[in-house]
């Protein structure tokens, strides 16, 4: 299984190849260029690895959320590849996939997490799921609360579940509001490698794929255009 990932929602945008049971990546830190700079990023990945897209049999991405422009930017490129090849997409939002990551790193068996992506002005992007490893091996991904966008204070009171681990990109910036409520900290934000693993590790992997027709991107919240065409 030859599987090409990438994520284009943070300020990094990044690409993975697995090819030959190994790992090839490349990455570049300015959201900015994201248009310019992400096929030269394929690029350059495939050929560290000696093969072209012809090699792929899978692609996999994160749908969001996150900057609102690198989502499009991703979402249009994988699904244009997608849509030529005829192969699908695996795509999960990058709060299920840090839930799935801290879930490996915690090692457990079964654990509620809650997952945070900083999303500025003392906002989060957040989620909350219910992760089980399964006697085959793979890991169940169970959604308790679908990502929302909310004040830290306020999202901290949809969740009613104790003993839960906390994970995500901003940790160290509210960990004295979240110490109250749990104290399992980890800050972390996924690779595109993490991504590839998932898709090989989850147990509901077909809830998760896609064909370029059928991808959406998930923003969970209005754009800024958005936002202030409602306030008049």
């Amino acid at each position: 299984m030859n599987i090409l990932g990438i994520d284009t929602t943070t300020k990094s945008a990044s690409c993975s190849v697995l090819y030959d049971n190994k790992y090839y990546t490349n990455s570049i830190s300015n959201e900015v260029t994201h248009s310019e700079k992400l096929l030269p990023i394929i690029d350059e990945t495939l050929k560290s690895a000696s093969i072209t897209l012809d090699n792929i049999d899978t692609f996999a991405t994160i749908n969001g959320p996150g900057s609102f422009t690198g989502i499009r930017i991703g979402l249009a490129t994988i699904k244009a590849f997608a849509q030529v090849k005829g192969i699908d997409i695996f795509s999960i939002s990058s709060i299920d996939l840090i839930s799935y990551e801290a879930f490996m790193q915690y090692n457990a068996t079964e654990k509620y997490i809650l997952s945070l992506i900083d999303a500025r002005n003392n906002r989060v992007y957040y989620g909350l799921n219910k992760l089980t490893k399964l006697d085959s091996g793979k890991v169940k991904i169970e959604k308790i609360l679908d990502v929302n966008n909310d004040l830290i204070e306020d999202a901290l009171k949809n969740i009613t579940q104790k003993d839960i681990l906390i994970a995500g990109n901003c940790i160290d910036n509210f960990k004295d509001t979240l110490s109250s409520i749990s104290n399992d900290l980890v800050e972390l934000y996924p690779t595109t490698e993490d991504l590839i693993d998932c898709y090989l590790n989850i147990s509901d992997r077909d809830d998760y794929m896609y064909n370029a027709y059928t991808l959406d991107a998930l923003y969970a919240r209005p754009s800024q255009a958005e936002r202030m065409s409602n306030n008049g």
